[in-house]
């Protein structure tokens, strides 16, 4: 499954480009983690 964000910010991107650069992971990897982290703490709620 491919997903495509039209009209992301450029700061942000280039941030999370960045940090994934830092960690020696992908971009995509590097979401993954975040909306996953995300949605775990939803569920404790």
């Amino acid at each position: 499954m491919n997903l495509h964000i039209k009209d992301f910010p450029e700061d942000l991107h280039r941030e999370v480009k960045i940090q994934a650069a830092v960690e020696g992971i992908s971009i995509k990897e590097l979401v993954i983690r975040a909306v996953r982290d995300y949605l775990k703490k939803q569920k404790k709620r």
